[in-house]
């Protein structure tokens, strides 16, 4: 009995459960402070420019190759366990960075880890689950993985509490913990027991289209055009973030800490309705909403005139946030041949990678240069800036509108609108 029921457990969703439970209370102890981090050893915005820069380029350009060679071996685990491992390791040697280039270059290394990750988690999740429950799989997962991460964070906020202020040493005990921790999750995947002829057998039960397949690929490229638009642009916001909150606004460590906290918490509270929904309506409608709805940060971080207003958009992006969770795989697992959900995955991150490592870069160094144009007037530069951001988000959600879903689903968004109308009409909940 007792060996039947472990290899059911290895076989079902148990160990992806544990393993983003403990990698995501890593990374809330850790990938949000990064930037701030840079920031409290003296970064400008040309630095925070490249760090961004940096950890949008390589997580993603190389997720191609680290794709298709997964795709062609079989397995996934073996990639994601080593690429765990590695990305974690390298959170003792941010901790010991002294200066900002330091740090910048370390995490650049530890993008190139990252990248092995990413696009094999993305097809071990579609391949662990089926169609017409994504939805609320990647929604339960990215739940539980979003109450760990807020686990995280608030042991940082404890930490960072009882350190001083604005040192950039509050950090790095919440990076060493967070070593261990990405570790464990990394071995955790261990557990997983994954069939070595996926890559020969994946697909064998549905038959090839050429025609519907040339179809959907077509979609892809479109989606991957339109998506890569409005990433360019919205990663000009990205380096201008941590400067606006640490310096504009004065914010301490704890206040950091507990910015991060507020979007976790909407985030949670709203994950597992989305991926409900997604389960009805399909992606595109989620996908769409979300890029209307991102187009409110630059301009609330641009014209914030005190923490506050800061709080008040952490909490709304709740919204975007928890749709960006799921609907993007479920596009991508839906548009992708069977045998290469790794190599779409990979295709589609490196195209973003590449735009938003350009985006970042330049928004770093014009608001840097803006700055010195406008006698140090900093607050006047990163507006600029942010509403360069916000004027090609609008322009790129409009662009989203015209993307289709490539598979059907239960109900049209509109149709969910009106029977949704009906029962608040009639007084029903």
């Amino acid at each position: 009995m007792g060996v039947p029921l472990l290899t059911r457990w290895r076989e079902g969703h148990p160990p992806l459960y544990a393993n983003q439970a403990v990698g995501q209370f890593g990374s809330g102890l850790s990938a949000p402070f990064v930037p701030y981090y840079a920031t409290r050893l003296g970064a400008t915005t040309a630095d925070l420019g490249w760090l961004q820069a940096f950890n949008n380029l390589f997580p993603n350009l190389l997720q191609l190759p680290w794709g298709r060679l997964s795709d062609r071996v079989g397995r996934r685990v073996p990639f994601i366990v080593v690429g765990s491992i590695v990305s974690a390791s390298l959170f003792l040697l941010i901790a010991a960075s002294a200066s900002p280039w330091q740090l910048i270059l370390i995490v650049m290394v530890q993008a190139i880890a990252v990248s092995i990750v990413a696009p094999n988690w993305g097809a071990l999740l579609g391949e662990k689950t089926d169609r017409g429950r994504r939805g609320r799989f990647f929604g339960s997962m990215s739940m539980v993985g979003g109450v760990a991460s807020l686990g995280g964070t608030l042991l940082a906020a404890f930490l960072v509490f009882r350190a001083p202020e604005n040192a950039a040493h509050s950090f790095q005990l919440p990076f060493v913990i967070a070593a261990i921790v990405g570790i464990a999750a990394g071995l955790v995947l261990l557990l997983v027991r994954e069939g070595k002829a996926l890559a020969a057998n994946a697909g064998t039960t549905e038959a090839t289209d050429p025609v519907r397949d040339g179809e959907r690929h077509r979609d892809f490229l479109f989606f991957t055009r339109v998506q890569t638009f409005y990433n360019f642009f919205m990663s000009f916001s990205w380096p201008l973030i941590p400067i606006t909150v640490a310096v504009v606004l004065r914010a301490s460590n704890l206040d950091i800490v507990m910015i991060t906290v507020v979007t976790a918490v909407s985030t949670i509270a709203l994950q597992t309705q989305v991926g409900r929904l997604l389960d009805r309506v399909g992606p595109v409608t989620l996908i769409q909403a979300s890029r209307f709805l991102f187009i409110l940060v630059p301009l609330a971080y641009g014209l914030a005139n005190s923490l506050l207003w800061v709080y008040i958009i952490s909490a709304l992006m709740g919204v975007p946030s928890a749709i960006v969770n799921v609907a993007f795989n479920a596009y991508i697992l839906d548009v992708a041949p069977p045998k290469k959900h790794a190599e779409y995955f990979g295709l589609f991150n490196g195209a973003i990678g590449l735009v938003t490592f350009a985006g970042s870069l330049i928004a770093g160094y014009a608001a840097s240069w803006l700055a010195g144009l406008w006698a140090g007037n900093l607050w006047l530069a990163l507006l600029a800036i942010y509403l360069v951001s916000f004027a090609g988000r609008t322009a790129g959600a409009f662009l989203c509108l015209k993307i289709r879903d490539p598979t059907a689903y239960p109900e049209s968004a509109n149709e969910m609108w009106r029977r949704f109308h009906h029962h608040t009409a009639n007084g029903r909940p």
